[in-house]
């Protein structure tokens, strides 16, 4: 199928890439249906993209890698919801805010992206009662 967007243009998807957000994400909640876009295999950041709305990406990178200590449990409905029976069916990301640059670029801690890689489901997990916030420096903590 193809895919228009925005940001990349048209891509050629197969259904296999789509991860379906069943309650979409906080904000965004009647968009379900969306595919990951890595420009490398190295590269630490991605794109979460809409199939339903070409404007419509996030920035997500894997947490642990500016966060080595970043820990939380996946709440046990989150766990239900995704089907999750092992932990090496998950794959956590979090989403960025990027307005001046990657220099002043914030990540959302508190709200880890889980995706269940078997299935294809994906959820926005907001952690409560965390530490956490919307707004963690991302330079700062590669640089500790």
């Amino acid at each position: 199928m193809e895919l228009q967007t925005s940001r990349f243009g048209k891509l050629t998807i197969t259904d296999n890439e789509i991860y379906i957000f069943a309650q979409g994400l906080p904000g965004f909640e009647e968009h379900k249906s969306f595919i990951v876009i890595a420009p490398e295999d190295d590269h630490p950041f991605a794109f979460l993209q809409s199939t339903e709305d070409e404007k419509l990406s996030f920035i997500i990178t894997d947490p642990f890698l500016f966060f080595p200590d970043y820990d939380f449990e996946i709440p046990e409905s989150a766990l239900v919801e995704l089907e999750i029976a092992e932990v090496d069916q998950v794959v956590v990301r979090s989403i960025l805010s990027v307005r001046d640059g990657l220099e002043t670029a914030t990540i959302n801690l508190v709200a880890p992206v889980i995706i269940n890689l078997d299935n294809h489901k994906g959820k926005q997990v907001v952690l409560g009662g965390s530490t956490y916030t919307t707004r963690h420096e991302l330079i700062d903590a590669k640089n500790r």
